[in-house]
């Protein structure tokens, strides 16, 4: 009986200890912080996209709903 309290006592001082490490220590980064990247281009839009003029609106004959 006391192999199992003291198995228990252990088993909970190396979780607290592991927590408050893992806590206080920069181990853990969020995740925008983790899987961030500096070669990110915002400003340059790219060659394949709708175009400047474009509002989100299908032209008439060109909707979902049409046969083809």
């Amino acid at each position: 009986m006391g192999m199992i309290v003291s198995g228990i006592a252990v088993a909970i001082a190396i979780g607290i200890g592991a927590g408050y490490f893992l806590v206080n220590s920069q181990q853990q980064k969020s995740v925008w912080q983790a899987y961030s990247t500096n070669s990110t281009r915002v400003g340059d839009p790219g060659h394949n996209l709708v175009g400047q003029n474009w509002n989100g609106e299908p032209r008439a004959g060109e909707g979902a709903d049409s046969a083809s």
